[in-house]
């Protein structure tokens, strides 16, 4: 058994500890807010306000520290000295879409991607490769896929988890509500 400091306890209470917090806004900025987040390629709302808090406080810091946070075309940053760039995953996802296989498309209400040249989503191939328990390889084989395309396809899988399970749910609800009976859950 291994001993647990003071500060790795400390560490664990405060990621554990988790406050609702509500807010009221107009439609039109719940839109904006879940276009950013599409185009972050976040998650979820949560993700997106967690992601606005640290590029925030990025910029107070450095504002409290005497230093000013401007934009700057990318072809001048060579000519200026002791550049502080801020850095996020999200924004560096969003930046080309991060992805070379899959691929954004428009539906009324799914977010998660698609694989490219496919009518498939992410989650309808991890939820078939499930039921069928089909490796990464025989899925490539078997939906005649390239191996990377499978392999980024289950990366993305693990990164936006909760969005394509909760899409899952939500296409199975409209199914079953049409009457279509699946049984259990292919997806975990």
């Amino acid at each position: 058994m291994t001993d647990i400091t003071q500060d790795q306890k400390s560490s664990r209470a405060f990621r554990s500890v988790r406050t609702r917090i509500q807010l009221d806004l107009p439609a039109e900025q719940v839109r904006l807010l879940d276009q950013l987040g599409q185009n972050l390629a976040v998650r979820s709302r949560a993700d997106l306000i967690q992601e606005a808090i640290g590029a925030l406080l990025w910029i107070v810091r450095e504002n409290r520290s005497g230093r000013r946070v401007v934009s700057v075309n990318p072809e001048e940053i060579t000519k200026l000295s002791h550049v502080v760039e801020l850095a996020s995953p999200a924004l560096s996802l969003s930046a080309d879409g991060g992805y070379e296989y899959l691929v954004v498309r428009p539906h009324p209400w799914r977010r998660q991607l698609y694989l490219k040249g496919r009518n498939l989503t992410v989650g309808q191939l991890v939820a078939k490769m499930n039921a069928n328990k089909l490796t990464t390889e025989e899925a490539a084989d078997d939906f005649d896929l390239p191996l990377p395309q499978v392999r980024e396809a289950l990366a993305y899988y693990e990164t936006h988890r909760e969005l394509v399970d909760q899409e899952f749910q939500e296409e199975r609800r409209l199914l079953e509500a049409r009457g279509y009976d699946f049984g259990p859950s292919a997806l975990p």
